[in-house]
């Protein structure tokens, strides 16, 4: 393994032994072999930690660290002094990687955009069924080249695990994630915009395929946590604005996102549904789900792997995004 490798790929995981022997085979088979896979554990009782180390034995690139339960915005903060790469992307352990994404091309573009400003790139992404067979293809508000302090910064839709990040925009603005849960993602990747010089929004590139977990942590927080919380790091994050000085469009949506969370937490009263009404959710929530999987493509269509036409595909994107950045 290279002393720097380019790519850092941090996998947090918490008893996710069904699906993470998947999510690590998509890392490490990956064309490009100039990365390292950090593997973070966060106290799993189940078969997680013998199954990452089992990787780690046959690959020196993978490197798993284990602690206790601490929760997934401290779990990830504890990897952040273990990042080695120039480039950062974030994997769930239910959650794939798209094969053939990461090309010596594909690096060397990356590159290319890090040296023209542009720290992090917004692309479309992939919302899998469970069995990773079909899928829609979700795509971002923008396209082009913004500067990060900017309006674009509130313009950041899905998970902060479709990004890609140069690292030491983490570091040099000492970008965490809450200790705290529910832990608000969206506030991380906005703080990563924000500080980046420059973002890349694109629909021509994707490189993560989100899977369909019914179990997910996301689909079992507790609603009364979630209004609280909000409510919490709102207010912390007009207050790091204040603190930086920002100005404009962007401190006034902070103040009024502030403001909304907390007039929502003042009036919030818990209410639980009545056995009727949850039996009405349910169904609800199964029609919507037939709905959705009944508009998917599928998912083979998409990668980059397995075939010219494929690799022809990922050439283009490449291709258009360098004519972007060189647009700039």
């Amino acid at each position: 393994m290279p002393d720097k490798p380019f790519l850092t790929v941090m996998l947090p995981v918490y008893n996710g032994e069904k699906y993470v022997a998947d999510a690590i085979e998509s890392v490490l088979g990956q064309p490009c072999r100039d990365l390292e896979l950090l593997v973070l554990n966060d106290g799993s009782t189940d078969k997680t930690p013998q199954i990452a180390r089992s990787f780690e034995a046959r690959d020196p690139r993978v490197r798993v660290e284990s602690h206790p339960n601490y929760g997934i915005g401290r779990n990830r903060n504890e990897g952040f002094p273990l990042v080695r790469g120039t480039c950062l992307i974030f994997l769930d352990d239910d959650d794939v990687l798209v094969p053939g994404f990461y090309t010596e091309k594909t690096k060397r573009t990356l590159q290319t955009l890090f040296d023209k400003g542009i720290e992090t790139l917004v692309p479309s992404r992939l919302h899998a069924d469970e069995r990773l067979t079909g899928c829609h293809l979700c795509k971002v508000p923008l396209e082009g080249v913004f500067p990060g302090n900017g309006a674009a910064s509130l313009s950041l839709p899905y998970e902060f695990t479709t990004i890609i990040y140069r690292a030491d925009v983490i570091e040099r603005n000492h970008i965490r994630f809450s200790n705290g849960f529910p832990e608000m993602e969206s506030i991380f990747r906005h703080r990563c915009v924000f500080c980046s010089q420059k973002t890349l929004f694109t629909n021509d590139f994707h490189f993560i395929v989100r899977r369909d977990n019914p179990t997910q942590l996301t689909k079992v927080w507790d609603v009364d946590q979630v209004v609280r919380v909000r409510a919490e790091q709102y207010a912390e994050l007009a207050q790091w604005h204040r603190d930086r000085g920002t100005t404009g469009e962007v401190m006034d949506e902070m103040e009024a996102r502030a403001r909304q969370a907390q007039a929502e937490l003042d009036a919030y009263r818990p209410q639980r549904p009545s056995p009727l009404e949850r039996l009405r959710q349910i169904r609800a929530a199964k029609r919507e789900h037939r709905e959705w999987m009944a508009g998917m493509s599928p998912l083979e269509e998409f990668y980059y792997a397995g075939s010219p036409e494929r690799e022809a595909n990922l050439e283009a994107a490449l291709e258009s995004i360098l004519r972007a950045a060189q647009s700039a």
